[in-house]
């Protein structure tokens, strides 16, 4: 540490350009000078810049937020699909008849006892079963075609009612009750309108990645259209929407390698019947 040298830098005629004292001491103090500099710069630039996003174990608190955040609506959304999944289900099952017996259980009034209650058959109760059961037990046959029936609440349906067209195309797929098809599928193009068929209000409005967005739209008369398979929607739940009405649009929706349409269901009195019969296309 005591010992000094002379560095000097000569050319090739050994003419002395440059010379300076130099010891240990010297050395180590400008190296060590040297460091603490670089490691100042080092935090610097961690600190007050994006790089240190690059240093592996550092999480910023804004993204953390951020993705606490984005879970939470992620989880919100999924409760919302299987909420409406769930009605989905119910509101097809109610349509179509398909109610589990387990989930259609009999509530009876706990405070009442009916194990007493004695009662004898009359000859009009008789007269009205007997003509119930000779009656019709449906107003569709199994070729989909609408029966007159004696039922006096379809009797005449749709007689006197003029019903829009829910879109422009042509019928690709029709009416099938024995395949549970209960409506029509028409071909449209891309970005087509779809109009409601008739004056309602939108009762239910859902999505699910099988059907696409679906509208139920409730009539005078228990009346119920159903429109399924549309890109986009205009109305919500609960507005009322006028006949020939936009009320969506159709160009999005193509499943397991159809062509782009239209599912549109016709529903009288909770029994399906055929588009066709009461529209033209």
């Amino acid at each position: 540490m005591r010992h000094k040298y002379r560095l000097s830098i000569t050319d090739e005629n050994f003419h002395e350009k440059f010379s300076f004292r130099l010891s240990s001491l010297n050395f180590w103090t400008a190296v060590s000078l040297c460091s603490i500099i670089l490691i100042a710069l080092t935090v610097i630039i961690v600190v007050f810049t994006p790089v240190r996003r690059f240093i592996p174990g550092y999480v910023k608190k804004d993204l953390m937020e951020q993705a606490v955040i984005d879970r939470m609506r992620l989880d919100s959304i999924q409760l919302q699909l299987e909420t409406q999944g769930l009605m989905l289900r119910t509101l097809n099952a109610v349509l179509t008849g398909d109610i589990p017996m387990e989930d259609s259980k009999i509530i009876r009034d706990s405070l009442l006892d009916y194990s007493n209650i004695e009662y004898h058959i009359s000859l009009a109760d008789s007269l009205l079963r007997l003509e119930i059961e000779r009656a019709d037990k449906y107003t569709l046959d199994f070729d989909g075609v609408q029966m007159n029936g004696s039922d006096p609440k379809r009797a005449g349906f749709a007689n006197n009612i003029l019903f829009y067209k829910p879109a422009e195309g042509r019928v690709y797929k029709k009416f099938d009750h024995q395949t549970r098809h209960y409506g029509i599928d028409i071909e449209v193009d891309p970005n087509s309108v779809i109009k409601s068929v008739l004056d309602g209000s939108v009762v239910l409005t859902t999505w699910s990645p099988e059907r696409g967005h679906i509208m139920v739209i409730e009539h005078d008369d228990k009346v119920i259209s159903i429109y399924e398979a549309a890109a986009a929607l205009f109305k919500r739940t609960g507005e009322f929407v006028r006949a020939g009405e936009a009320i969506g649009i159709a160009g999005q929706s193509v499943f397991n390698g159809q062509v782009i349409h239209l599912h549109f269901e016709l529903w009288y009195n909770g029994t399906p019947v055929d588009p066709e019969k009461h529209l033209t296309l």
